[in-house]
């Protein structure tokens, strides 16, 4: 897989097309379908008294599968194989200059039972308070990054939106006053990532 890890320094993303390819595509959607019926079960379980009865499959605005490798079993390994392949562990490797790199979180993002409108524009940064932005932001420019955030949608999705090289500067007076008034609302210069399933 071709690689330009200054675009990634320069923008703050790259696309990569099939790191999912094709011919896995199916089974791997299958895969994480038992996974998140598995899940829908554990919320019904959990929800409260007030909950709808699927509890937070019904409730959330972005049901999230967040413990992953606790659903897996045999039949879905692959949902679990496919952050150890080469399209991934070996993209990582070369983009973060590491050779033993770690996986941290794995995490399924579901569409909601019905729309709660767009979520609100926020930077992804982990651990979220581990340090001032701009000294993350110097860090990163001097040092490359020191983590990757992986965004494979199952099936085409355009409704991730970036505001390309913000990960470098802190927000604009205009991006701050936006972000008090609504923070749904489109920022100046962010662009919609169109990906088709498995990029």
């Amino acid at each position: 897989m071709e690689l330009d890890r200054q675009l990634l320094m320069e923008q703050g993303y790259l696309i990569l097309h099939e790191v999912i390819p094709s011919s896995s595509l199916v089974h791997i959607r299958e895969s994480y379908e038992v996974v998140v019926e598995r899940q829908k079960e554990i919320w019904a379980e959990e929800r409260g008294p007030d909950d709808p009865p699927g509890g937070n499959w019904e409730k959330a605005p972005q049901p999230r599968v967040v413990s992953v490798e606790n659903l897996i079993d045999i039949k879905t390994a692959d949902a679990i194989e496919i952050w150890f392949h080469e399209n991934t562990m070996g993209v990582a490797r070369q983009l973060l200059c590491n050779p033993n790199p770690q996986l941290m979180d794995m995490m399924l993002m579901c569409n909601p039972v019905r729309d709660h409108g767009p979520s609100n524009w926020h930077r992804d940064l982990r651990p979220i308070h581990m340090a001032p932005l701009s000294n993350l932001q110097a860090d990163l420019m001097e040092n490359g990054p020191r983590y990757l955030q992986w965004n494979i949608p199952l099936y085409d999705d355009d409704v991730l939106c970036v505001v390309p090289g913000s990960h470098r500067r802190l927000n604009t007076e205009r991006e701050n006053k936006q972000l008090m008034e609504n923070d749904t609302k489109s920022l100046p210069g962010g662009i919609p990532v169109d990906l088709k399933a498995g990029d």
